[in-house]
């Protein structure tokens, strides 16, 4: 764990510096409000997901399933993971049309608030019924920042510094979560010998609680009063029709496919990379912390890179570029034969395959009118979220049933495939 921890140390030095250097005093008030907004959320909601498929199975729901009406017995686990994904598709094109009329801001806001409640429901009620309640209202929570972020980033931004701010907001977003996990690793066992509860299930529970503070707060500076706009800000978008909406979606369907097939190998894989470190090393608490801490802290440093090489490749030559590089390092973490080289191999691999993807969401805000772009956004993030509708509950089947192995050569398929996707819809002479 030594040279991890050292990466992690030479990885948030850069990407201090890399914030220091960086145009931060030339956004707006908006903008950089939003960006702590994001920090905040990022970072609680981090905390909790280190630890959610922990306590799952500290409470014994890898081993429990339910019955579900023309399905029959799904696995539990699979399905928590998976729910939080269904309810967001499902109320997706309600809260894209809502969105024209209560605002990003007030969005923004709501999401907070409702991801809060979600850890909070976690942490007080951990039956299957209101473990499943919850996780089905973090799905619209997501869907709320999933489509106001980017449009709210277009509107509150010049031309000149948007590729700056997409890729600020994306490294922030990954450092933040690493600095989540990083705090939450010894979260667990600070808290339980601080309230005298036993370790397992009750840690985690309250490590939830904890984790749900930083996203409350997260709302707070959006609440703040608007300041005065330094530039004239163009006037809101005539509202769209659903029939426009769904028009507008049929015609972004570009835009989704390789995202569509990233979440399908994802889910698959990444949301199990805790239970996979645990269970092949035997990794601790705090050791998963650092671990999860340095890849986010790597992926963010490299993101702020974004800008640079979106000026020698092009946005989405440099999508392909650094997710191409990721398929290789992905298969070599499957056979890595210690915990520190696991951990390095997995830290190179979420800054390949992460650090170029603010470009895409800039390059499709771009491409797509401003009435429409919360529709587009979301259709994006949907489409990265969709795999994790079916994906958990294969991944907790074959896990039981073969281990880890077929899933990492899935995974790596389906992104080699997304890789292949982008290079040939988007790179062909006046795409870029």
């Amino acid at each position: 764990m030594g040279r991890l921890c050292y990466h992690t140390g030479a990885t948030f030095r850069a990407y201090r510096e890399a914030i220091r250097l960086r145009s931060m005093p030339s956004l707006t008030r908006p903008a950089r409000r939003y960006l702590l907004y994001a920090a905040l959320l990022t970072s609680g909601l981090a905390i909790s997901g280190l630890f959610y498929n922990l306590l799952l199975v500290e409470l014994g729901y890898d081993r429990h399933g339910i019955r579900l009406p023309l399905v029959g017995e799904a696995p539990l686990l699979g399905l928590l993971n998976s729910l939080p994904v269904l309810a967001a598709a499902l109320s997706s094109l309600p809260l894209w049309w809502a969105m024209q009329w209560i605002g990003l801001r007030p969005a923004l806001i709501a999401s907070a608030l409702l991801h809060a409640v979600a850890l909070l429901g976690v942490a007080l009620w951990p039956a299957p019924g209101p473990l499943l309640l919850c996780a089905a209202l973090s799905g619209p929570a997501s869907v709320l920042f999933q489509v106001s972020a980017a449009p709210f980033m277009m509107r509150h931004s010049r031309p000149a510094e948007r590729d700056t701010l997409f890729a600020l907001n994306g490294a922030l977003i990954i450092g933040a979560a690493g600095l989540g996990n990083l705090i939450g690793g010894p979260l667990p066992g600070i808290v339980a010998g601080f309230l005298g509860l036993p370790p397992g299930a009750a840690a985690y529970r309250a490590t939830f609680a904890v984790a749900a503070a930083p996203v409350a707060l997260a709302a707070l500076p959006l609440l703040l009063p608007a300041e005065p706009a330094s530039t004239p800000q163009p006037p809101a978008p005539a509202p769209v029709s659903v029939t426009g909406l769904v028009r507008a979606a049929f015609g972004a369907w570009h835009f989704a496919l390789s995202p569509l097939l990233i979440s399908l190998g994802a889910a698959l894989l990444i949301p199990f990379l805790n239970l996979y470190f645990r269970q092949r090393y035997d990794a601790a608490d705090i050791a998963l912390g650092i671990i999860f801490a340095a890849i986010g802290f790597a992926t963010g440093a490299a993101t702020l890179l974004g800008p640079r090489l979106s000026r020698r490749f092009g946005k989405i030559g440099s999508v392909v570029l650094t997710q191409g590089l990721a398929v290789p390092c992905l298969l070599l973490l499957g056979l890595a034969p210690t915990l520190w080289l696991a951990a390095t191999v997995a830290l190179i691999r979420a800054a390949l395959m992460n650090m170029a993807m603010p470009l895409y969401d800039a390059y499709a805000m771009e491409r797509t009118g401003e009435a429409a772009r919360p529709m587009v956004i979301g259709l994006i993030k949907g489409a990265f979220s969709a795999g994790y509708i079916i994906g958990p509950p294969i991944s907790a089947f074959v896990q039981q049933q073969y281990g880890f192995g077929p899933l990492f050569v899935a995974t790596a398929c389906l992104y080699a495939s997304a890789t292949l996707a982008n290079a040939l819809i988007f790179l062909r002479p006046g795409k870029q």
